[in-house]
């Protein structure tokens, strides 16, 4: 079993030092539980008492708003994956921004804490498990007691302990084929996605030059797949407009500025990858669009002769090119 634990505060999600150090803890010497599950996936969910950056105010009402319907707990049996949400109340996601300026060192306090939470909510978690399920929940559950009630206290053991899980995973992944390593539930994309967009590196959500991977290109991706699922028949120049309107950007004059230029480059790409991932198509409309800002911006960086990363840029970008040009926009 995988088990990944994250944080998340009104404005950030991901990994942190020390709360994500609990699913290598846990990982470490763990034993066979039973396949049920198979990946365990624990998001810490902490309340800001400071004030929003500005222009983030509503996102931080909506964030607190959203605590309140926590903890949740959910169960997809047929992928093997279960996830749990639950408000973390032994800090707050002020005092881990304080905390976040580096050098970032562990806090035992905070691992442990974070541990206790999880064990706190293990009730739930055995609400969700039928007997028909192969799933050993009471050894679950005494290993984790096992793993509070005999908790390292020192820095120097709980940092051993991560670099061994770690070097585990390491290995485990580098054994994986490119497309096994990307992690992709292909169910919550279109049948025929993978043909539509067959390079591998154009799925990662980490490559800076996959047209998902950048920040915005990620965050089109997620922000479509909400949209879409409630308007599936609608074109996707009405999510464009809506969007980049959002982000205070004229889709009918998006180089007023740097910013809003290349935005408008990552937006436009990332969309027509987004329909195609999860449309198996990509209009007309938004393709000749796509391809003119992918064509406007290797003009813009063929005088970039001293950039680090120009020959990787060009050759990424031409193979989305030649990608969007075949992609289909009729369905067919």
């Amino acid at each position: 079993m995988e088990i990944s634990v994250s944080h998340r505060l009104y404005n950030v999600f991901g990994g942190h030092r020390s709360i994500s150090l609990v699913s290598d803890l846990l990982e470490y010497e763990m034993p066979e539980f039973g396949d049920a599950i198979s990946e365990l996936e624990i998001t810490v969910h902490f309340f800001h008492d400071g004030p929003a950056k500005k222009s983030l105010e509503k996102m931080q009402d909506e964030f607190h708003e959203n605590l309140k319907t926590l903890p949740k707990c959910t169960f997809y049996r047929k992928k093997q994956c279960l996830r749990l949400d639950i408000e973390g109340k032994f800090t707050t996601g002020y005092e881990i921004e304080r905390s976040s300026k580096p050098p970032i060192q562990i806090n035992p306090e905070w691992v442990k804490s974070t541990l206790e939470a999880i064990k706190s909510y293990l009730p739930l978690i055995k609400s969700k498990i039928k007997k028909s399920d192969n799933f050993d929940f009471k050894g679950f559950e005494t290993y984790v007691e096992s793993k509070y009630n005999n908790f390292p206290e020192s820095v120097a053991r709980l940092e051993e302990i991560h670099e061994l899980v770690s070097n585990r995973r390491k290995d485990d992944f580098d054994k994986l084929d490119e497309w096994e390593k990307l992690g992709i539930d292909w169910v919550e994309y279109h049948p025929k996605a993978r043909e539509i967009v067959p390079f591998p590196f154009q799925w990662s959500c980490s490559d800076e030059f996959s047209p998902n991977g950048n920040d915005t290109g990620a965050d089109t991706l997620e922000i479509f797949r909400t949209w879409n699922n409630r308007n599936k028949s609608k074109p996707t120049k009405e999510f464009l407009k809506k969007l980049l309107s959002d982000w205070e950007i004229d889709i009918d004059n998006p180089y007023v500025s740097e910013y809003s230029s290349y935005t408008y480059f990552q937006t436009v790409v990332g969309l027509a990858f987004s329909s195609a991932k999860l449309r198996g198509l990509c209009e007309q409309d938004l393709k000749q669009r796509a391809l003119s800002e992918i064509d406007e911006y290797l003009k813009s960086i063929t005088s970039k002769t001293d950039w680090e990363y120009l020959g990787e840029c060009k050759e990424k970008l031409a193979q989305s090119k030649s990608v969007i040009e075949k992609m289909p926009n009729n369905g067919n």
